[in-house]
């Protein structure tokens, strides 16, 4: 799309729409490792999750600074305005950076549209699709990702250092609710087909967190290889990790009630 044929409300310049990256995915999918993986290329710089209201870069400080000059800017009307002008803002000042924004699933509804109807795609996504800003979506087993969420909301224990830096919570076993774990995973399901769905190949890459490491530990030079082509950028992606798992023993002997819930691994969603 040129310049000039593009919405007015869109303040992010055509030379820089390869230079911001989404990276998207599900809470406790393994989001977090991966983003340092591809934050550790000499060209990326790393926003964070842009929803996080602790982030120092995310997006509702800016939002508020906005507000603060504008009032006005409020109204839902003006959202996705505000929201492309914050994705503008991050774009680094070193013509060869690249901004890597992570947005998580349970984000996607939080810039509105002031004619939004219910149960539709997320507003943002849409934007994002007529931008054609590059997202990187990764996916993981719902079952796996909705497990590790509620064990780390449970016991404290969310990220591990892979050099043992930081001490974590004791560990110990927890109980979780069946109709909890099948609801959330329907919903996982659901963001997940939603992403994949709203971007064709050539703005999105969708990849399996299941097939991102090697037998060492490490992560895949072919999965480094696909980002790379993708991002239009040289492999220098640094493959070990920098975070270890968080759960490295088996379910049942995390999940006092496994059980009554293993069946759901399988299960048609």
């Amino acid at each position: 799309m040129k310049q000039k044929d593009r919405p007015a409300q869109d303040p992010i310049r055509q030379e820089d729409l390869g230079r911001i990256v989404l990276f998207m995915g599900g809470v406790r999918s393994g989001t977090t490792v991966f983003r340092r993986m591809l934050a550790s290329h000499p060209r990326v710089r790393d926003r964070g999750e842009i929803f996080n209201s602790n982030n120092p870069q995310g997006f509702f400080k800016y939002f508020r600074e906005q507000i603060a000059q504008n009032p006005d800017l409020a109204f839902p009307e003006h959202h996705g305005k505000v929201f492309l002008g914050y994705v503008a803002s991050l774009v680094p000042k070193d013509k060869d950076g690249i901004a890597l924004l992570d947005i998580k699933y349970e984000h996607l509804n939080l810039i509105h549209d002031a004619w939004q109807l219910p149960f539709t795609n997320p507003p943002m996504l849409r934007l994002i699709k007529r931008t054609g800003l590059k997202v990187v979506h990764l996916r993981r087993q719902h079952f796996f990702s909705v497990l590790s969420n509620l064990v780390a909301v449970q016991t404290g224990r969310y990220h591990k250092p892979a050099d043992d830096s930081a001490k974590l919570p004791e560990k110990r076993p927890v109980s979780v609710e069946r109709a909890l774990v099948l609801s959330s995973m329907k919903k996982r399901k659901r963001a997940a087909d939603t992403v994949d769905g709203g971007f064709d190949d050539a703005q999105r890459l969708s990849i399996d967190y299941e097939g991102v490491f090697d037998e060492a530990g490490d992560f895949q030079p072919a999965v480094c290889e696909r980002l790379a082509e993708f991002l239009g950028v040289d492999n220098q992606f640094e493959r070990q990790p920098a975070l270890k798992k968080v759960i490295d023993e088996p379910l049942s002997a995390v999940i006092t009630n496994y059980e009554e819930i293993r069946d759901l691994e399988t299960a048609a969603l």
